[in-house]
């Protein structure tokens, strides 16, 4: 019985779990220039609102293009996020909807 005993007074509790909450508009800042560092982004930019995802490296994530690009074709990437810290940034898929969503210049 005290074997037992002991065993259940253990203080090794693992910590409560805390969802990922959005993060805030300068780790959002601070992401989006390090995402179009990563695949070489140059000139004026344009993103989305950041929207919850359902797979990918973060639970957050705003997409990312560039607003006038010399190519005909842009590129679109979504950038991602846990909390205020970027997880990092990939091509958009066809799940994240990202041409469906209202574009705003990046400042």
């Amino acid at each position: 019985m005290l074997l037992l005993a002991g065993c259940a007074s253990s203080t090794n509790v693992p910590p409560a779990y805390h969802p990922p909450r959005p993060p805030s508009p300068q780790a959002v800042k601070d992401g989006v220039k390090k995402g179009a560092t990563e695949v070489k982004l140059t000139g004026g930019l344009e993103t989305t609102a950041i929207r919850q995802a359902d797979h990918g490296p973060g639970s957050y994530f705003a997409c990312l293009r560039q607003s006038s690009p010399s190519a005909g074709r842009r590129p679109t990437y979504s950038v991602f996020f846990d909390d205020d810290t970027y997880k990092g940034i990939q091509s958009s898929v066809i799940s994240e909807a990202c041409e469906a969503e209202p574009w705003v210049p990046f400042n």
